[in-house]
């Protein structure tokens, strides 16, 4: 499902000005020192990207909650705070998910081509005794969430899924699609909520037709599907195995290999 916010509220400049005003601080990618005083969007891009603010003025978009930050080539990107996901470890201590997404503008319009995605970035805290928030983990800086027409796949319901995905891991998994010259093709990724290290993705699984082309009914229409089913191990090392199986219909000739009917496998991770 893909969304483009379209409320038209007054730009308030209020936190580029307090970043001009700050002194600089330098942040390490995996410093778990870090500590906040609260989750709100003011302290989290402070924190994360004060160096990188920029005023920015969308045309038809909303800067509540969203700041200007310095892109690729000069360029000035919109990034949205979303709202903080929570959910419970495997010991039952609450942990809370920071998401933001980074925009590529021109002249106060999202880019929406076929391409264009947002930067999702993810930050992994944990409430201490006295009230604030310490950081555990991140989303590595490379990490690249499916998205098309200028909105990410990865959507603010996948965070309700949330489950155990390893012998001492949480996570939850997503899918997205795309169609080009008549096929139509739609992939899933595992998202692993580590608490020490990076957070990690790791895409599996595919699915695709030629539905691009040819509707339903149509006996030139072909395909594959697939169905997939995390595997309990309590040999596993670390994270679930994920296992996956195919089924296909109708002559796929427009590439050369797909998966046989009824074929299974087992990706480790």
């Amino acid at each position: 499902q893909f969304s483009i916010l379209i409320s038209s509220i007054l730009l308030s400049s209020s936190l580029f000005a307090e970043q001009l005003q700050s002194p600089k601080t330098a942040v390490s990618a995996l410093n778990t020192a870090i500590v906040v005083k609260n989750l709100n969007d003011k302290t989290i891009f402070m924190q994360f990207h004060q160096k990188d603010i920029r005023h920015l003025k969308m045309s038809d978009l909303s800067m509540d909650q969203a700041v200007g930050l310095k892109g690729k080539d000069g360029n000035i990107d919109y990034a949205v705070f979303n709202p903080v996901q929570t959910y419970q470890n495997l010991q039952g201590e609450k942990r809370f998910i920071v998401r933001l997404e980074i925009f590529e503008q021109d002249n106060g319009q999202i880019n929406t081509g076929h391409p264009s995605r947002p930067k999702v970035e993810l930050y992994l805290f944990k409430q201490l005794s006295n009230g604030q928030y310490q950081l555990l983990s991140r989303s590595r800086p490379d990490l690249d969430i499916s998205g098309s027409w200028g909105d990410s796949h990865l959507q603010a319901e996948d965070f309700k899924k949330i489950h155990r995905v390893g012998q001492d891991q949480m996570g939850l998994i997503y899918s997205g699609g795309y169609t080009s010259t008549g096929s139509h093709s739609e992939f899933s990724s595992l998202i692993v909520l580590n608490e020490r290290g990076w957070i990690e993705e790791y895409p599996f699984g595919i699915s695709e037709d030629n539905s691009g082309a040819y509707e339903s009914g149509d006996p030139k229409l072909a395909g594959f599907s697939k169905e997939y089913q995390l595997k309990a191990d309590s040999t596993a090392p670390s994270l679930y195995p994920i296992q996956v199986t195919y089924s296909s219909y109708g002559k796929m000739d427009w590439r050369d290999h797909f998966p046989k009917n009824g074929s299974t496998e087992l990706l480790k991770f």
